[in-house]
């Protein structure tokens, strides 16, 4: 007997590409989407992965949706869409030797995905995909006023910076879907 809702995977490398104060940008990204067929154009499920923005790793957790327009061919178009939250968990706290305290957290993360597959003999999928993907992350600077600072309690700093960045990425990726 088969099963009424089969297993999808779907995992990806790539490269994010963008531009910032800093100038053009390039790179690692690397995703996995797994979740359950709902039916032979549309399935939806669980996004994890890792983008890597030079020194800072971020690790986003969303929730996805495929669909695939013609289901009936050995090459196929398929598009997507992710929405949730990339997590700061890899990164730690860094004191200097000034006091001076750098920490940073994660934020909002949404993606859209249009892309080709191409189906081997197994039934198993080769693909290659285009995305825009946009993460919002937080980078906090202070300098405490007392011992153990609370980080929400703005009388604990002598002073308190908050910088809100926003990635804006085109993501190039070639991925293998079973």
């Amino acid at each position: 007997m088969g099963q009424d809702l089969p297993f999808v995977s779907h995992s990806e490398i790539g490269v994010l590409t963008g531009r910032d104060n800093f100038g053009s940008r390039t790179n690692f990204t690397f995703q996995t989407f797994n979740g359950v067929q709902l039916n032979r154009r549309h399935a939806v499920g669980f996004v994890t992965g890792l983008d890597q923005y030079g020194n800072y790793s971020v690790l986003p957790l969303a929730l996805g949706w495929r669909v695939v327009l013609n289901p009936q061919n050995k090459w196929q178009v398929y598009g997507g869409g992710e929405l949730g939250y990339g997590s700061a968990i890899f990164e730690r706290l860094e004191i200097n030797e000034w006091d001076q305290h750098n920490w940073r957290k994660g934020g909002m993360m949404a993606q859209g995905t249009i892309g080709l597959r191409f189906q081997n003999k197994r039934s198993n999928f080769w693909t290659l995909s285009f995305s825009l993907k946009r993460q919002i992350s937080y980078f906090y600077n202070g300098n405490p006023s007392r011992l153990s600072p609370n980080r929400m309690r703005p009388e604990d700093w002598n002073y308190f910076e908050e910088d809100k960045v926003t990635f804006n990425n085109l993501v190039y990726r070639i991925g293998y879907s079973f």
